[in-house]
């Protein structure tokens, strides 16, 4: 069971920050990474990166910087963004807004929908039992990643953790983010290749198909690095690196890379 509590600490700040929820029960919520919370001990999740996050967003420095983190989910980049001295807003779906589904004609899609805004409700929930666990003070903006709103204000730093691959329009959530970003932007994916073969590749991997309807339907796109890097230069950001680093998914360890992408010039207002 949860409550709404009030919006006195965001009141008056401008953006459209969401009200904190007080989240009883484990049972409401889904974790996305696993976690070990105060209060709480490990809860599993799909993800883990616990004692890794620093490797996983690419040894970056947050210290004093305004962070926007792009696809929350349970928050533990947020949270773990926040303690290296960052001022945090986290930036997620609620259920409120629909899944980026592939829309399979002979799927019930309507059906598909509902279903992916109880998870993000219980994805939701999770954020804020830990947001409360971590005595935290990042905020929370939820919303569509193609449409986030200048009203968030400036960043000097923008996170994208494993999300582009879920996207439709993965150029169109960069460029959403670039638009109030004004130092770095840091994506952390899988590649569609192996760690050698994508040092020269660019093609991304279209992960549907339509001859199995009921096989992938909450993911797009593989982008390998270059591809991803050249995204990012159109849009400003000219200096970058690439990291590699294994991380386990369920049982399995698997290859994210992750791109450290510098402006090299003042960023233009638009």
């Amino acid at each position: 069971m949860h409550e709404q509590l009030g919006r006195a600490d965001v009141a008056g700040l401008g953006a459209p920050y969401a009200e904190p929820r007080k989240i009883e029960s484990l049972s409401d919520c889904y974790f996305y990474h696993t976690m070990d919370v105060p209060g709480h001990g490990t809860i599993a999740g799909e993800w883990d990166l616990r004692g890794r996050e620093g490797e996983y967003l690419g040894h970056f420095d947050f210290a004093g910087k305004r962070v926007l983190d792009v696809g929350a989910a349970s928050g533990i980049l947020s949270f773990f963004i926040e303690k290296q001295g960052a001022d945090v807003v986290s930036y997620d779906l609620s259920d409120e807004f629909d899944w980026d589904i592939v829309p399979f004609e002979v799927n019930d899609n309507k059906a598909a929908r509902e279903s992916r805004r109880n998870h993000l409700r219980m994805i939701n929930n999770g954020y804020w039992l830990c947001h409360e666990a971590f005595s935290s003070r990042a905020k929370m903006v939820n919303g569509v990643v193609y449409d986030i709103p200048t009203s968030i204000g400036s960043v000097e730093v923008s996170v994208f953790g494993s999300i582009l691959l879920h996207l439709r329009d993965p150029f169109l959530a960069l460029e959403n983010a670039a638009r109030i970003t004004d130092e770095t932007i840091i994506v952390a994916d899988l590649s569609p290749y192996s760690k050698l073969k994508s040092k020269f590749a660019k093609n991304p991997k279209f992960m549907p198909r339509g001859s199995d309807p009921h096989g992938i339907t909450d993911g797009w796109y593989r982008l390998p690095p270059l591809l991803v890097e050249e995204y990012l230069r159109i849009l400003g950001f000219e200096k970058a690196r690439i990291e590699w680093h294994k991380f386990t998914y369920g049982s399995q360890e698997r290859w994210i890379y992750t791109i450290i992408a510098d402006r090299v010039r003042p960023k233009r207002n638009v």
